[in-house]
């Protein structure tokens, strides 16, 4: 038996070796976060000391072994920096000295912990980012990235149903079905065992589908066609709001940009008719429906929102350039809950972590931390705003500017409504499209003899892969 070990042992050394020095970078930083999302600490984990050790985590440490020995060979694609490199660097360096300045020496990586949060929430997407952005940009690689994620939205969608009709003998990962671990069981919530983190990867999975389809021509449009019922009731059982916000807010992205004239309009005039008609009239049931618990706990979920915006204010109010330090805010708002001059339910939220995004790094960092994130944000849409309006660059290219401006669609409403860092797969997943993203759109600025143009017409019926 031993035996047997040591030569896997040696044959999977020799297969990372020659990955380490040949190896797709640009996959390899998907696979990371495909991992972490799939197959991370619930599937399996080893107590090693202070950090448990995990598959994404070994792969990750793959990946960075990887990236140093095709850097150290010139294999890699060094890019001009640009502005979204420049409010990345300086996001990172602000939360780093507010963690620092308000809690040093710092805490353990207790899962949860601010120590924790600030590295897989984003020292370690940063790290993603950097590798997708410095690796080779090449329609095939490009190409392969959208297969694998097509692949991936089909088995979430999949299992999200065999979920919902507690088909559990058919669940993979076996995890999935064990209503201990994670959080919504009851909900499509899938491997990541977390309904909005399954929801996001869905719809993003499926966004990167469509451009699939369309690039491999009429036989994988049709398969995408016949499939697409099966995500949109997957993401129908996630019951997650801003999942379903999102998702709309991509498909909205994609009628604006991608198409033009009157279709353009007639496309939007009906989808706006039919959200208000649809939202009006079933108000009620969106503010409290039954998912895994009762109705008037998802009502109590929606009052939730309120107390946490109040609090948020109040706290800005005291603190507002620096904030109270990243990962303060579960104890800095406490005394804030005692506020007497408001109806609103204050101590619902004693227990919870934030609940957006925004509002957490605005009481954590104040003003400063908060426009450093939404500069982040704003970089990395007008990068891929310019990338799609760009007529000289090639069409796949475009494609993948277009794709990122559905992504962060779907981004944004999850960040208004959950704090990101607590979901580092779904950071890792973003962090990973935008340093493609800019990744291209540095490359296709590299290459034309002037700026990008900042106008160019372009059609989505125009595109040809």
């Amino acid at each position: 038996m031993e035996w047997i070990v040591g030569v896997s042992l040696a044959a999977a050394l020799l297969w990372g070796l020659i990955w380490c020095l040949q190896g797709d970078l640009l996959l390899g930083a998907l696979v990371v976060a495909i991992i972490g999302a799939c197959l991370g600490h619930p599937f399996w984990n080893m107590d090693l000391g202070p950090v448990p050790v995990t598959l994404d985590r070994i792969a990750l440490a793959g990946l960075l072994v990887a990236y140093g020995f095709q850097w150290r060979l010139g294999r890699t694609d060094p890019k001009p920096i640009g502005a979204a490199d420049r409010w990345l660097v300086a996001l990172l360096g602000m939360l780093i000295v507010s963690f620092l300045w308000s809690d040093f020496p710092p805490q353990t990586l207790g899962e949860g912990s601010p120590l924790w949060r600030l590295a897989t929430g984003y020292l370690i997407p940063g790290l993603v980012y950097w590798v997708a952005r410095q690796a080779s940009m090449e329609h095939r690689t490009v190409r392969r990235v959208w297969t694998l994620l097509s692949c991936l939205g089909l088995y979430l969608a999949i299992t999200g149903i065999l979920e919902r009709t507690q088909q559990w003998q058919w669940v993979w990962p076996r995890h999935i079905a064990d209503p201990s671990v994670g959080l919504h069981f009851g909900r499509a919530r899938g491997p990541m065992v977390h309904a909005v983190s399954f929801g996001l990867y869905l719809t993003v999975c499926w966004l990167a589908a469509a451009f699939w389809a369309w690039n491999q021509g009429r036989f994988a449009r049709l398969l995408f066609f016949t499939c697409l019922p099966l995500a949109v009731a997957a993401l129908f059982f996630s019951y997650t709001r801003s999942v379903w916000l999102g998702a709309a807010l991509a498909g909205l992205v994609l009628m604006t940009v991608g198409l033009q004239g009157r279709l353009r309009i007639v496309i939007l005039a009906a989808m706006v008719a039919l959200a208000l008609v649809a939202g009006l009239s079933n108000l009620d049931r969106l503010i409290a429906f039954q998912r895994e618990g009762s109705a008037a706990e998802t009502a109590i979920s929606v009052q939730m929102r309120g107390a946490f915006a109040y609090v948020s204010w109040k706290m800005f109010l005291d603190r507002p350039l620096l904030g109270f330090g990243f990962g303060r805010f579960p104890e800095a708002k406490l005394p804030y809950l005692a506020d007497r001059q408001t109806h609103l339910p204050l101590e619902l939220i004693r227990d919870y972590v934030h609940h957006n995004t925004f509002l957490s790094l605005l009481t954590e960092t104040g003003l400063i931390g908060l426009s450093l994130y939404v500069g982040l944000l704003g970089a990395w849409g007008w990068a891929a705003w310019r990338l799609w309006r760009t007529e000289l660059a090639a069409p796949w290219a475009k494609a993948q500017g277009l794709l990122m401006l559905a992504v962060l669609a779907v981004y944004l409403p999850q960040a208004l409504f959950h704090e990101m860092s607590y979901l580092p797969s779904d950071q890792t997943l973003i962090f990973f499209l935008a340093g493609l993203t800019i990744g291209l759109e540095r490359t296709v600025a590299r290459s034309l003899p002037g700026p990008l143009p900042k106008d160019c017409s372009l059609g989505l019926h125009s595109v040809r892969f």
